[in-house]
């Protein structure tokens, strides 16, 4: 009768878990709500619905759709509310890191139940973009923090990796007691080929990207900190070519001899050089899904299913970017690649996520065998059911960072004051005449769909 409550009981309590409670847009509503048409209400309703802003994710997403809508101090705003509740969160791992981090003892019957702080790389992304909000209202001092926050984030989600290492071989040695075999990946499982796939197996780690390190660079040397701070972006340059040579190609300037014709219609133009620096953000990063995966369990005498992560394509990105002015021509390499970074950490935490998964599914198998030896085999149907019904409806409300950026693009040129600048989006052109009295400008554009592209610049 008491292994009865208790599933009772662990079934009621995911209807009650913060993380299944559904709110006014689910992940599917709010990336379909994203073009020109539609964007208005999904963020108006993002705004005002409250039931999920206790999460998270929740603060992410917000903070993304109101820079997206060029509304920068609200997006600040939004992304501190984040800050607070991963601080929280980071401050009690802090004195009990294990009991924070572990899934404890994966007692519970889904993964959807665990609460979502987020992965390294987007914990490091969410300052790298609060950086671009305090950039484009002019404050290049707030941005200079902001990368530097971006870096001591990283500090702590190293000491949780390792947490998640040793727990992970914890939890495999468990497995193995019962007799269940974690060291492969299952058949069926939708990533197993990606997790292969030559882009993730060369990245260095899971969080540092090379996109925010460049920008870091870019920002110290505008701020004019870098060189009252040591170099520090020259620092920040040297690591984002370590992570990824092709920041090389983020950066041109004029050729000595590319001087304006005094015969041209430019004839008007300054000679006076300027620094541009372009930032296009597009598509959205892989959403998280959970997985059920057939697996034999109990030394392959039964099947039953586990619960992995997964992830849905990355939705509405860019295939190729170029800016140009009237005398050069560029075409920015792709420095943050969120879909790959997500693979990578998914890579790196699957062993963990395989075991705690089959004990999970372990669980409830002892359970409804169980509730069947109790109450018969209708019982045990009965027990079955009921868990995999809380089981669906938490996976169902699990989370995360659905509008995070996919793709990063950096170009920093040189230009004559009064040029044109072009910046051409999978062959759609967008042009603007520079000034021509000021000494640089930094160009942000928010390409969230095909027909929700929105371009703002801040000069200095």
């Amino acid at each position: 009768m008491r292994s009865a409550v208790l599933t009772f009981c662990l079934v009621t309590s995911f209807f009650s878990t913060p993380s299944a409670q559904a709110g006014s847009l689910n992940a599917q509503q709010l990336l379909s709500g994203l073009s020109k048409n539609t964007f208005p209400y999904t963020l108006a309703t993002l705004s005002t619905d409250t039931s999920d802003n206790n999460q998270y994710w929740y603060w992410l997403d917000l903070a993304r759709l109101q820079q997206a809508n060029g509304d920068f101090n609200l997006s600040i705003q939004s992304f501190e509310h984040a800050y607070a509740i991963l601080d929280e969160y980071e401050n009690r791992a802090t004195i009990s890191l294990r009991n924070v981090g572990s899934f404890l003892g994966s007692a519970l019957l889904s993964k959807g139940s665990e609460t979502y702080y987020g992965k390294g790389y987007e914990r490091t992304l969410m300052h790298t973009l609060n950086a671009l909000n305090y950039l484009m209202i002019g404050d290049f001092e707030g941005a200079s923090v902001e990368m530097r926050r971006m870096e001591q984030r990283q500090e702590f989600w190293l000491k949780e990796s390792e947490e998640k290492i040793k727990e992970a071989s914890e939890e495999k040695v468990k497995a193995q007691r019962q007799g269940n075999d974690t060291s492969y990946i299952p058949q069926g499982y939708s990533m197993a080929a990606m997790l292969e796939d030559s882009d993730v197996r060369s990245m260095a780690n899971n969080y540092q990207d090379p996109f925010s390190y460049t920008l870091s660079s870019i920002i110290l040397d505008i701020s004019g900190q870098s060189a009252a701070s040591g170099n520090a972006g020259e620092i920040s340059l040297k690591r984002a070519l370590a992570l990824n040579p092709d920041v090389s190609k983020a950066f041109l300037n004029l050729p000595q001899n590319k001087l304006p014709s005094q015969k041209s219609n430019q004839a008007t133009l300054s000679l006076a050089k300027m620094d541009i620096t372009v930032i296009v953000l597009s598509g959205e990063a892989p959403s998280l899904k959970i997985e059920k995966v057939r697996f034999p369990i109990f030394h392959g005498a039964d099947y039953t299913s586990i619960d992995l992560p997964a992830y849905n394509p990355p939705l509405n990105d860019l295939t190729l970017v170029s800016i140009s002015t009237d005398r050069l021509r560029m075409q920015p390499p792709r420095l943050l690649k969120s879909n790959v970074m997500a693979y990578k950490t998914l890579k790196d935490e699957l062993p963990g996520e395989l075991a705690k998964s089959v004990v999970r599914a372990t669980t409830k198998a002892i359970a409804a065998k169980q509730a069947s030896d109790h109450f018969g085999i209708l019982g045990g149907f009965v027990a079955s059911l009921a868990m995999d019904a809380g089981s669906s409806f938490a996976d169902s409300g699990h989370r995360n960072w659905e509008v995070l950026p996919n793709s990063g693009y950096i170009a920093k040129l040189q230009a004559y004051k009064g040029e044109n600048l072009t910046i051409t989006l999978n062959g759609q052109e967008e042009r603007f005449s520079l000034p021509s009295d000021k000494k640089g400008a930094v160009v942000l554009v928010s390409y969230l769909t095909p027909d929700n592209i929105r371009i703002d610049y801040v000069t200095y």
